[in-house]
């Protein structure tokens, strides 16, 4: 595998966590940037953990924002929703194990990362599936080529959980305090493009600002 520094090219950063309703509104345009930028400038997914850790099962006055935050999305983006999930009783919403599985990709197939992401949002926005639940994401991951033993065993180890951990802190120290967050880093330099979700046209127009700005 070519090794080169993080510093060294220029990349596109993008903090987000699967289970963020503006992240799952926001992925088309990702998507759209991302294949406009390929070849130009790579690419760097970092997990932002919104709720990781998360204990308490939703009360209703918990559900009833979560419910107005969700139309929201679908108003601004078309994303499609199943309402249903406010239909669950007893749903504790740790984001954790959702980002846990999008690193654990990283690791057993690089190149499906971003797709996993995609592929849980679906799930759990679209399909109403509970994706805090191991097995659930152990079939998102077959469905993009991985054994299901072979991903929980990974997913499940302390490697795993750690490196889950290393991403919520560079989210931190990048300063992502709203998902989702993309970034331009060129060289030493990080541009903010977007803190929360944006449309195409103004993300690409504050990208070319921020190439422009970027030292020669």
């Amino acid at each position: 595998m070519e090794k080169y520094d993080l510093l060294d090219v220029p990349h596109l950063i993008y903090v987000m966590d699967p289970m963020c309703s503006w992240c799952y509104g926001f992925a088309p345009v990702l998507h759209r940037l991302k294949q406009v930028q390929e070849g130009k400038l790579n690419f760097k997914l970092v997990l932002g953990g919104l709720r990781p850790g998360t204990t308490e099962p939703m009360d209703e006055q918990m559900k009833a924002s979560i419910q107005n935050h969700w139309q929201e999305v679908e108003k601004a983006t078309g994303q499609p929703i199943d309402y249903t999930f406010f239909d669950r009783d007893e749903f504790v919403y740790d984001t954790e194990p959702s980002c846990r599985a999008v690193v654990t990709m990283r690791y057993l197939h690089a190149d499906k990362e971003l797709e996993m992401a995609e592929e849980v949002q679906s799930a759990f926005y679209a399909r109403n599936n509970d994706v805090t639940k191991p097995e659930v994401l152990a079939e998102i991951a077959f469905r993009l080529g991985i054994e299901e033993e072979a991903f929980l065993e990974k997913f499940n180890s302390e490697e795993m959980k750690e490196k889950t951990k290393q991403d919520f802190l560079i989210a931190r120290h990048l300063q992502a305090v709203a998902f989702p967050s993309v970034y331009l880093l060129n060289g030493h330099h990080v541009y903010l493009l977007s803190r929360g979700y944006r449309l195409y046209d103004a993300l690409q127009a504050r990208l070319t600002e921020a190439l422009k700005a970027s030292p020669q």
